[in-house]
């Protein structure tokens, strides 16, 4: 038995090696950052890991990065394994998935005394004190953003003489940490106007949750009109669009659609069927991370403990126009930043 145990330990420890990406290995680099996060593979992760590597490369760092398929268990596991083969990094990045089932997993790294930084879920009074700052998006300031532009559309619908306000809210699981700030800074900012949240549905993740969350609800309105729609980000927006001509609603004329994160479709603006988004840049996190870690390495401190990304409004109007300047200085276009069909 403890032979076999023995065999799975070195399989299990071979399998963390496969699953390591080893980035910009340089003779001279300043130190090794590790990360833990999601799969490359998928758009919004892939960005954020080009983030981490072209900031490492011009800090001089050498990266290491191990990712999981957004299985927190998966991630704990690569914790555990990584640890026992008792090399050290300069830091730890640490993007969880879930970051409560996590907790034990992020307390074994700060158990080695390297620093840990969070990214992508603001830190809780749980796990607070095991990292040295957080790097990630404003919920906050997405929701107000998109409040905004869904107030400047209201706006511009009640002056041509357009009537009918009613919002319905397309959301993340309200159980998501991010929901409950997104969505109080959303009504805040609409708050004041003709405007009216007539029903707010956790649909989840992703285009398919989207898609069958808007059926669910345009079945439970009944005979209520629905004239602006929120979707939390734009993958669960596109989906609820659909979902709506499905029922035989014009998009851009019955219903009123801004979304979030720029993880759509720019087909959609192209076509009037959405009106805005907000740019969510995992580039620019992947970037924040990695200068964060510098910080903390030069310095022993950072100047902030939370430390947001932009999240600007996105319209068709602005749409060609927009751009970001990186954290590496460079200017970067929105089809650069925005993770969907762009």
């Amino acid at each position: 038995m403890k032979k076999f145990r023995n065999i799975f330990n070195l399989l299990s420890t071979f399998m963390l090696m496969m699953l390591a990406v080893p980035v910009n290995a340089q003779d001279d680099a300043k130190g090794l950052i590790v990360s833990f996060n999601g799969p490359v593979r998928e758009a919004y992760i892939g960005k954020f890991v080009r983030g981490l590597k072209d900031m490492a490369g011009l800090k001089g760092y050498e990266l290491s990065i191990f990712e999981n398929q957004f299985n927190q268990a998966q991630q704990n596991q690569q914790i555990q394994q990584y640890l026992a083969l008792g090399e050290l990094p300069s830091a730890f990045i640490w993007f969880p998935t879930d970051d409560v089932s996590g907790l034990e997993a992020l307390q074994l790294l700060a158990e080695t005394g390297v620093p840990i930084l969070k990214v992508n879920q603001l830190p809780n009074e749980l796990d607070k004190e095991y990292i040295f700052g957080f790097a990630g998006p404003d919920f906050s300031l997405r929701g107000r953003s998109a409040g905004y532009m869904m107030r400047e559309a209201a706006a511009n619908k009640k002056k041509s003489g357009g009537s009918g306000f009613n919002v319905v809210v397309l959301s993340y699981p309200h159980d998501f940490k991010g929901y409950n700030l997104t969505i109080e800074a959303f009504k805040n900012a609409i708050l004041g106007t003709d405007l009216n949240v007539i029903s707010d549905v956790g649909v989840g993740f992703g285009r398919l949750n989207g898609y069958e969350g808007a059926l669910d609800l345009i079945g439970d309105i009944g005979s209520q009109s629905i004239d602006f729609v929120f979707g939390m980000d734009d993958a669960i927006l596109t989906g609820g669009i659909k979902a709506f001509e499905d029922a035989g609603k014009i998009m851009g004329e019955d219903i009123v659609a801004i979304g979030a994160v720029c993880n759509g479709n720019r087909n959609l603006f192209n076509d009037g069927k959405q009106y805005g988004t907000t740019l969510q840049s995992p580039l620019h996190e992947g970037q924040l991370a990695i200068k964060l870690v510098d910080e903390y390495i030069t310095t022993g401190a950072l100047k902030k403990f939370i430390n947001f990304t932009p999240n600007p409004p996105i319209s068709i109007e602005n749409i060609d126009t927009s751009a970001l300047q990186g954290y590496d200085g460079k200017l970067y276009s929105i089809k650069e930043l925005c993770t969907g069909n762009w």
